[in-house]
């Protein structure tokens, strides 16, 4: 039996959620657009409590939100690998002369798993990404991380990324395997409770169990921190959980650039300096196409 389809709610008609979006954030209606929505929806004080009107910005937001991902992006080209394999049917790839001749030398009769050939396949790699949000990432820093995620979101397979978003507990916006679009990642960023304090064990083991799940041996975690612990447990021991770890040091005055070191060799993995938050998309990017390959 089907299930019924999620719930949506429905902004008010016309012109009536521009006009209450620029009233709520002080700006003139004509001069509102996605991303201003996407700054303001987590400020403080500025949550909308109207469920369909909510709905409406979340959606405004992500949109303007996946424009800037993309324009980072560019041309999406999935990284690909060549593949040999022994010919199964006809026309299933280019022969591999070299290789098919090595197997025939010597015989009579050239036996069916001689004929070797070679085609190129999608290269994938799975990844969670966990991300503070914390009551510091409030406006415009959430509107950049989610543009940052959006950048992986378009870069990668959709069920091959999961989102743990988390505070003083941490929480799967998408999960591996779950092939939910990047509109509707960037939209339940934007919906999260920007507040509380930075639990970075609680991250680490969300999203070392939900990396568990994936099926893909080429997986990593990518953890978004400037290593400030001020809530939770100690969380390098859930680092080695990771097959690889990889941390986005968003620099700052408060900033504790040893643990994000600690945590990265406990993953096998790496530290990846942002001097300026707003550089992070651009950042991760970098990081992903060197990583992800």
């Amino acid at each position: 039996m089907r299930g019924l389809p999620a719930y949506r709610p429905q902004p008010p008609a016309g012109d009536a959620p521009l006009v209450a979006l620029a009233e709520r954030y002080n700006v003139p209606a004509a001069g509102l657009d996605g991303w201003t929505v996407a700054v303001n929806l987590t400020r403080s004080g500025c949550r909308i409590g109207d469920p369909g009107l909510r709905y409406y910005a979340e959606r405004l937001a992500a949109r303007a939100v996946l424009a800037r991902a993309a324009g980072l992006v560019g041309p999406l080209r999935g990284a690909t690998q060549v593949v040999r394999e022994s010919l199964r049917e006809p026309f299933a790839g280019e022969l591999d002369v070299e290789a098919t001749l090595e197997n025939v030398l010597g015989k009579a009769y050239p036996e069916p798993g001689d004929w070797v050939v070679q085609h190129r396949e999608e290269r994938r790699h799975q990844v969670v990404l966990m991300v503070d949000t914390s009551l510091s990432m409030s406006g415009e820093n959430m509107a950049v991380a989610a543009v940052a995620a959006a950048v992986l979101a378009l870069k990668l397979k959709p069920e091959d990324l999961a989102v743990v978003v988390f505070e003083d507990v941490a929480r799967a916006v998408t999960r591996l395997e779950v092939a939910d679009p990047a509109d509707e990642v960037v939209r339940r960023m934007l919906d999260q409770p920007v507040r509380g304090y930075t639990n970075i064990a609680a991250a680490l083991e969300l999203g070392a169990a939900e990396l568990e799940r994936g099926r893909n041996p080429r997986r990593s975690g990518l953890l978004i921190t400037d290593g400030v612990v001020t809530a939770g447990a100690d969380p390098l021991p859930l680092a080695y959980r990771f097959p690889r770890l990889f941390v986005i040091l968003t620099e700052d005055y408060k900033m504790n650039p040893e643990l994000c070191r600690r945590l990265a060799d406990a993953g096998h993995g790496d530290v990846f300096p942002v001097r300026a938050f707003r550089d992070l998309p651009a950042r991760l990017l970098d990081v992903a196409n060197r990583v992800l390959r």
